[in-house]
């Protein structure tokens, strides 16, 4: 196991734990626990009991019991009235200020069990355990919570730094082979903004990672996990512009998703926000076409499947335009001059990023 401190502008220190197999974390982090005075593990109604065990296993009862909170399957945890049930289910359980919220599972859990714990007695400790690839590589970490409104994907929410994050790849035992398909999406966005290092740590593992390769997959959560939380610590709060480079492909992504009704992972709709953003930059010049072919034969290696999105290009535009990023412009892209190198760009015409949207739904 790998063990990380990260000093945060704003919240102090967030410490991470990264590896396979772990269990027993409450020694190592007694700080976290001594004071302790209950904990809660929130985790996703349809999650298997292994799950649930593995969490046991890094954090058993012992002397003491847990209280347990089930929260709906996927997206449909996100919302305003489940952080609100959450809550008074703590508050019932008699849970103060010193208590512990433990989330347990993919991004969509500890989305919703950080905004909880965000807001309750306005502010409590919580422990991000993400169970999923694309969450341990990604959605899990970094401190931003939110939940979703009106069909769009983290409208409301805020920045709540989890006390200890666990990536414990041990997790992903039991993921059937689409998910890792779905969270390589994430895996590219890191090859393409990151250093050289990880760009080759992440092609060199790509097809591993895809089979199901227990070792490729260790390596490439703990590459990715500890460089998303560098940059989270440089711009906790996403105010300097560092974290920027991790919205590579999200906003179109974003908007496919929501053009699929929930028909389309994450991961996979990345992948083509991906695309459509390689697209944009090779047309838009500040991409080569030598570069261009060498990226996007990373998004060709996931072998993605006809993306279940109504070509409404107007729709498109409606959603980008509405993106929490676009910071009041029509539109605004994290475009790429080459790997490691991002360049935003506002108020892109309308005929270059409908090629791109054509292109990238092929």
């Amino acid at each position: 196991m790998k063990t990380f401190s990260y000093t945060l502008r704003t919240s102090g220190t967030m410490k991470a734990a990264l590896g396979r197999g772990m269990a027993d974390l409450p020694p190592r982090f007694p700080e976290l626990f001594r004071q302790t005075d209950g904990i809660c593990l929130v985790t996703a109604s349809d999650a298997p009991p292994s799950l649930r065990a593995r969490a046991l296993a890094l954090f058993p009862e012992k002397e003491r019991p847990h209280s347990y909170f089930w929260l709906p399957p996927a997206e449909k945890a996100k919302t305003l009235e489940q952080a609100g049930l959450l809550c008074s289910f703590l508050f019932e359980e008699g849970f103060s200020r010193d208590s512990l919220l433990i989330a347990a599972g993919g991004g969509a859990v500890t989305d919703l069990a950080g905004f909880a714990a965000s807001i309750y007695m306005r502010g409590i400790r919580w422990i991000s355990v993400p169970t999923t690839f694309l969450a341990q590589i990604d959605a899990g970490l970094g401190g931003k919570t939110a939940v979703n409104l009106a069909g769009a994907k983290n409208i409301a929410g805020t920045f709540h730094q989890p006390a200890l994050a666990v990536c414990d790849t041990a997790f992903l035992d039991s993921l059937p082979h689409a998910e890792l398909r779905s969270g390589a999406g994430e895996l590219v966005k890191y090859a393409m903004i990151g250093p050289a290092e990880l760009y080759r740590a992440v092609k060199g593992h790509l097809s591993g990672t895809l089979a199901g390769d227990k070792a490729a997959l260790t390596a490439c959560v703990s590459a990715c996990a500890a460089y998303k939380l560098k940059l989270v610590a440089a711009d906790e709060r996403d105010e300097r512009g560092v974290r920027e480079a991790l919205n590579f492909g999200h906003t179109a992504g974003h908007a496919f998703e929501a053009m699929a009704g929930g028909r389309l992972p994450h991961g996979e709709a990345v992948a083509r926000g991906i695309r459509f953003a390689l697209i944009v930059s090779r047309e838009t010049g500040i991409l080569s076409r030598a570069d261009f072919g060498r990226l996007n034969a990373l998004v060709d290696a996931l072998r993605l499947k006809e993306a279940p999105v109504r070509r409404d290009f107007r729709r498109f535009l409606s959603l980008v335009s509405r993106d929490k990023k676009a910071r009041g412009a029509a539109n605004r892209f994290v475009l790429i001059a080459g790997q490691g190198r991002l360049s935003p760009a506002e108020d892109l015409d309308a005929p270059l990023l409908k090629k791109a949207f054509e292109g990238a739904l092929k």
